[in-house]
């Protein structure tokens, strides 16, 4: 039996305990950056072939999607692209991809300040092609909670034509241990 002077402390540790917990685990989620669920194959469309239908513009962007630690990439391709909100602009949106480049849209949330500008990101394939490229400019922004304080958002454009040959390519931050992605291309 526990007597009455010690209940409200047995309780209190209690609750510390597992409110600790929780913030521990709530810190841990955030910090890993958002996550794309990596759903189906991603197919890249390359010159002369059909994209690949999906049902929706998020199951598409889910396919071309990858993430590692703080960094969140989607690659471009047509079977997504055509599913967005206005297709008849695509091309001026798009005007890399559509020129033939390999393009990402990247997001990055650090607990420190980032500076994407300054880095420049190496994009290699299946077929031993290595090319690197810096963002040209980017957006900004403070995030509140637990988890990443800074949050960027860039393009990232190489000059790499995707073709039937490439069976991969893996996208690598060149700052930290983490920000390695790869998709795979049955």
């Amino acid at each position: 039996m526990v007597s009455s002077r010690l209940a409200p402390l047995l309780v209190r540790a209690a609750l510390s305990v597992s409110c600790g917990a929780f913030v521990l685990t709530s810190a841990v989620g955030c910090a890993t950056g958002s996550r794309y669920k990596n759903k189906g194959s991603s197919t890249p469309t390359v010159a002369g072939g059909a994209p690949v239908g999906y049902a929706s513009l998020e199951e598409a962007k889910a396919a071309f999607a990858r993430n590692d630690g703080p960094l969140t990439a989607v690659l471009l391709d047509a079977a997504w692209i055509r599913l967005e909100a206005d297709p008849a602009e695509a091309e001026e949106r798009h005007a890399e991809y559509f020129q033939g480049y390999t393009t990402f849209e990247v997001s990055l949330e650090t607990q420190t300040f980032a500076r994407p500008t300054d880095e420049a990101f190496l994009l290699e394939d299946s077929t031993g092609r290595r090319v690197t490229s810096k963002p040209q400019s980017y957006k900004g922004d403070f995030t509140r909670g637990f988890g990443p304080k800074f949050a960027t958002t860039f393009k990232l454009v190489f000059p790499h034509a995707m073709s039937k040959d490439v069976r991969w390519i893996r996208l690598s931050r060149p700052v930290g241990e983490q920000g390695v992605m790869t998709w795979d291309f049955p």
